[in-house]
């Protein structure tokens, strides 16, 4: 199963579910100093944005078809049962290394679910026992450091636009016409508009060229260089060979995209700022 599917080309261009959130967790390393969380939980929350999806890791090897799509399975349509297990594979991993990122992970998943409108007694059961870690988690940092004002609220809108903006690169042909950008990102990044330096706007994108993005409000301390992985599977490769064999059989391919800001307004580059490339 993989993360991100789309046709080009006659081929399906697909990207790994961790590799999509490592590069999530790029993002978070160099949003603006000023509107990232407190130094105390700063190295919890970029690690839990960095590994929101390590559930995956394993499912990632195999793409599974999906008959009825005429497509392979993607975090879209995967079947919401198995769903619902690497979710919580997942957390258990992440809880295991920062509770407070795994109850910040939890968040992320129920605002999915949310969204998907899915229905099913496993999925109820699900909510109930998220519900009821995050509720001990909750209890277990009130103990040693309680969660201040805020916090909760600003590091979920956090991982939320990172995870939308690596989403938005895996789902974008570069340098695509703005006519042809998914729907899901055609009014901006959903949330965004809760980041003080946007002043209430959401932060579009909007492709220069094939390796160059720009987002307007810039979120960045500086211009960012990511890079990723992905496999463009023939669609007559799958037909002939099948979906596990076709896919194994296609060599990675690395994606290099520079996100900016509009030109005449770069932002200041601060003295030290660290950050890293994921692929």
């Amino acid at each position: 199963m993989t993360v991100i599917c789309r046709e080009q080309d006659g081929a399906f261009v697909m990207v790994k579910q961790h590799e999509h959130g490592q590069l999530a967790g790029t993002f978070a390393e160099w949003f603006k100093e000023e509107h990232t969380p407190a130094e105390g939980r700063r190295a919890e929350v970029l690690r839990a944005v960095s590994n929101h999806d390590r559930g995956w890791i394993d499912l990632d090897e195999t793409p599974f078809w999906n008959d009825a799509e005429g497509a392979p399975y993607s975090f879209i349509d995967f079947p919401v049962v198995p769903k619902l297990t690497f979710y919580r594979r997942g957390l258990n991993e992440i809880e295991a290394d920062t509770p407070y990122g795994a109850l910040l992970c939890s968040l992320h998943f129920e605002r999915l679910i949310e969204v998907s409108g899915e229905e099913c007694p496993e999925l109820t059961q699900y909510q109930q026992d998220e519900a009821d870690r995050r509720a001990r988690i909750h209890r277990e940092l009130e103990q040693s450091r309680p969660i201040g004002e805020g916090e909760l609220y600003y590091d979920a809108r956090l991982l939320q636009f990172c995870d939308d903006l690596s989403l938005f690169l895996a789902l974008s042909e570069p340098g695509s016409a703005e006519s042809e950008k998914h729907p899901w990102f055609a009014d901006g990044f959903s949330g965004s508009e809760d980041f003080s330096f946007t002043s209430g706007k959401a932060i579009q994108a909007e492709w220069q060229d094939k390796s160059t993005l720009i987002l307007d409000p810039f979120p960045f301390t500086q211009d960012v260089g990511v890079s990723f992985k992905q496999r463009r599977v023939s669609q007559k490769d799958i037909k002939l060979k099948g979906i596990a064999k076709a896919y194994r059989e296609t060599p990675e391919e690395e994606c290099r995209i520079t996100v900016t800001s509009r030109p005449g307004e770069e932002p200041k580059v601060k003295s030290g700022a660290g950050g890293r490339t994921t692929g």
